[in-house]
């Protein structure tokens, strides 16, 4: 079985947080201007649900419930 480690606590994510989510990190303007290639440096970060409601607050908004597969 793969194993997820969350970025913000660093406890494991267990298949019974379905609403962990994972969180690609790539330079902006390259993929804005569409030119991302498959060698461009990216990382993919994971994290609880309820760690990224709680750490993935900006400054006027949240994200959207439904990433999260509910409505809270």
């Amino acid at each position: 079985m793969i194993e997820f480690q969350c970025w913000f606590c660093g406890e494991g994510i267990d298949r019974d947080d379905v609403g962990a989510v994972i969180i690609s990190v790539a330079n902006l303007w390259r993929w804005s201007d569409n030119m991302r290639d498959e060698d461009d440096p990216s990382q993919d970060i994971y994290c609880h649900a309820e760690c990224a409601k709680r750490h993935m607050v900006g400054f006027n908004m949240g994200l959207e419930p439904h990433i999260f597969g509910g409505n809270d």
